[in-house]
């Protein structure tokens, strides 16, 4: 078997094309060989249906050669596939086309992709691996599969990990068995891999507890879930509409179903330059996560990762409990660096800290939900938060039968080469506190602040460095509550005087 198809990609082409072909008898194994010109790449992604209508394959045309296979077993199917057989009859190839990367790189040329299929053997380059979650025949992609008890780990502590990633299932030029090695020399518990548009279908044996999720992009912002369970309903439709006014509501209808499925939702560098969030729209209890901290070492992000502190104050001094995660949004080689960066941009940094009392998927998520986190680069923050006797986390609500109270805050700071400069952070006010050596690198506060319960009040630490540079957060305690006066985004941008 051998078939040709061929797609264009100019402005004036469609966000979305599918073709028909055919597959003349049972195969062991389908081959794709995709050939474009270099400056393709990352512009678009596949889509592969089968004869009863379920997709097999998707994958964006990043970095690495486009060699792409369905085939018996996850060693014999590329990342982001649906293993199984190979069925006589009429199958579909789809092509989805990121507009704003054709605007950046393309311009007004006019360029051809070739999908070459065949049943003739070609290396595979990025198998799935050892970890299948899905099973063939899934209409929706869900992950039958996937084990959300597994314990990883057992002991109640701190866990170190990454919640935005990629690999070469999108525009990382990482393989996800390099991915993980990365991690490992980072020293990270878990690591969740948020591709654009796309879902992995399996993964590499590792002992990291990786958790699904996806990157929904669009050219009106980018916004993480996690701990999806299955392909979301209107990805394609996504990407189908994106540049027009219907795309909105597909993505609020995607916000939707995130909150019936118990997904989480996060807002990615929300203003990072051109991938800044523009849905003014969206409301406030859309989302449970803002980005605070996305690859510091990309050209433009301390100032956008700074902004991004301030608008998740400005939600908490409205009485919103969202909470701050980081994401190294990392693409590159290890062996890269940014223009003007010293440090490579690597899974790992920032850090983000969930505290568990084990880790299994389902306790990450319930942990994240309740904000129990810190958000670090190349240290890590220990709080230790007391009130009448009791210990809280960060993202805890402080609970006491006084009306005011005295609130207890130490924390040891690890791995800082030099004395940092440390905030709590008050209803958004900063108030620059004492910090005391304990060892070489390591560091220890310890504040009191006083908690009326009878109105809103909100805690949180901050570590910068000598000049400036981000080095922790950490979520805020609270206590009291508040009739918020704003329900939607564009009027935090207001209070903030952006946009």
């Amino acid at each position: 078997m051998r078939e040709n198809i061929n797609f264009t990609i100019s402005r004036e082409a469609d966000n979305f094309h599918k073709e028909s072909f055919g597959v003349p008898y049972e195969l062991e194994t389908l081959y794709l060989e995709i050939k474009m010109p270099e400056e393709c790449r990352y512009m678009g992604f596949v889509i592969l249906w089968d004869e009863t209508g379920a997709i097999r394959l998707q994958k964006l045309l990043g970095y690495g050669e486009q060699k792409l296979a369905i085939g018996i077993d996850g060693e014999h199917t590329t990342i982001g596939g649906v293993p199984g057989k190979v069925s006589k009859g009429e199958w579909k190839l789809g092509i989805g086309i990121f507009t704003e990367y054709v605007q950046q790189r393309l311009g007004d040329k006019t360029e051809v992709l070739e999908v070459v299929l065949t049943d003739k053997e070609i290396p595979i380059p990025d198998p799935i691996g050892t970890q299948v979650w899905v099973e063939e025949g899934s209409p929706k992609m869900s992950f039958e599969n996937y084990n959300w008890k597994e314990k990883y780990q057992k002991e109640a502590r701190w866990y170190k990990g990454d919640f935005h990633t990629h690999t070469r299932l999108s525009d990382g030029k990482e393989t996800t068995v390099h991915a993980m090695e990365k991690a490992k020399k980072m020293e990270m518990d878990f690591y969740v891999p948020t591709e654009h548009n796309l879902i992995h279908t399996g993964w590499c044996d590792t002992d990291i507890c990786v958790l699904p999720g996806i990157e929904i992009t669009t050219d009106r912002g980018h916004f993480n879930l996690f701990g999806i369970t299955e392909m979301p309903e209107h990805v394609l439709d996504i990407v189908r509409t994106n540049g027009t006014p219907q795309m909105e509501q597909y993505v609020e209808a995607t916000m939707k179903e995130a909150k019936k499925k118990n997904w989480i939702v996060s807002l990615n560098h929300p203003f990072l330059t051109i991938w800044k969030w523009q849905y003014g729209k969206t409301s406030l209890e859309d989302f449970q996560c803002v980005e605070i901290i996305n690859d510091p070492t990309y050209q433009d992000a301390p100032p956008s990762n700074d902004e991004a502190i301030r608008f998740l104050d400005a939600l908490w001094m409205d009485g919103h409990k969202i909470w701050g995660v980081g994401g190294s949004d990392s693409h590159n080689l290890e062996e890269e660096r940014y223009e003007g960066a010293s440090l490579p941009s690597i899974p790992g940094d920032p850090a983000t800290y969930v505290f568990c009392e084990g880790l299994s998927p389902e306790s990450l998520m319930e942990q994240v939900r309740k904000g129990h986190i810190c958000v670090t680069r190349y240290c890590q923050v220990k709080p230790e938060i007391y009130a009448e006797g009791k210990e809280y986390l960060p993202g805890d609500e402080i609970k006491t039968d006084k009306e005011k109270t005295v609130l207890t805050y130490e924390a040891q700071l690890l791995g800082i080469s030099e004395e940092p400069t440390v905030f709590i952070v008050k209803n958004g006010e900063k108030q620059q506190i004492e910090v005391q050596e304990s060892s070489t690198g390591n560091y220890h506060i310890k504040a009191e602040i006083e908690m009326d319960s009878s109105i809103w009040n909100w805690v949180r630490l901050e570590v910068r460095g000598k000049q400036g540079e981000f080095l922790a957060y950490t979520n805020p305690v609270w206590s009291g509550s508040m009739r918020s006066n704003y329900s939607r985004v564009e009027e935090i941008w207001k209070a903030m005087g952006e946009h």
